[in-house]
């Protein structure tokens, strides 16, 4: 901002020395002779700008990476905050949820709604675009929001039902995606039973030995 207002009130102060030595010119017995000040204020408020450009350039040059990264140091901080925040409040929901009912699968989209709700959770705000909740149901959504959906795993005859967090960020330029699990009740599949009645649950798988 410096270099246009410099160039500005050098232009004027080269304008009014050239209207004083007119002045003087016309009436030399009304007006007294014009110091030269007014033009050497001009030449440098012409002057220096130019000079200056390139120092401004190599400053500037530094100074704004430095700037964006700082803020997208900031950006990542407070999405990883309403992340943990989530997270906590999402286990003591399913935690609070098994006590009231022992022995009950959590429902995971009750659990999902309670978060939605709550007071905390629908404070945060999205530090990427203000105008987006910081915390949404579903898998995709808007870069610094946390998306909170429920899942379903399958693995060795263990099913796993989770309620996963996954929230889009950048650092040092480039996307990061942030995920989170809290797990809501396992099941294991029973394969059978053995001669004095317990139930086999996966049992394992027997490797066969090496040949010599």
């Amino acid at each position: 901002m410096g270099i246009p207002v410099a160039i500005i009130l050098g232009i004027v102060a080269l304008v009014q020395q050239g209207k004083a030595k007119r002045l003087v010119k016309a009436d030399p017995q009304a007006y007294a002779p014009v110091p030269a000040t007014g033009l050497v204020t001009g030449i440098i408020g012409l002057v220096l700008p130019v000079v200056m450009l390139p120092f401004v350039g190599i400053v500037s040059a530094i100074a704004i990476p430095a700037v964006l990264s700082q803020r997208e140091h900031a950006r990542a901080m407070v999405v990883q905050h309403a992340l943990d925040l989530v997270q906590a409040k999402a286990e003591a929901a399913v935690s609070a949820w098994q006590v009231r009912n022992p022995g009950r699968p959590t429902p995971q989209d009750a659990i999902i709604q309670e978060l939605l709700k709550d007071p905390e959770v629908q404070a945060l705000k999205n530090p990427v675009d203000p105008k987006v909740p910081a915390v949404q149901s579903g898998r995709t959504g808007a870069p610094g929001a946390v998306m909170v959906y429920a899942d379903q795993e399958h693995e060795n005859g263990v099913t796993t039902w989770s309620i996963k967090l996954q929230a889009r960020t950048r650092r040092g330029g480039e996307e990061k995606v942030l995920e989170r699990q809290v797990v809501t009740h396992v099941q294991e599949q029973v394969q059978g039973r053995t001669e004095d009645g317990w139930m086999v649950v996966n049992p394992p798988v027997e490797t066969p030995a090496p040949q010599h």
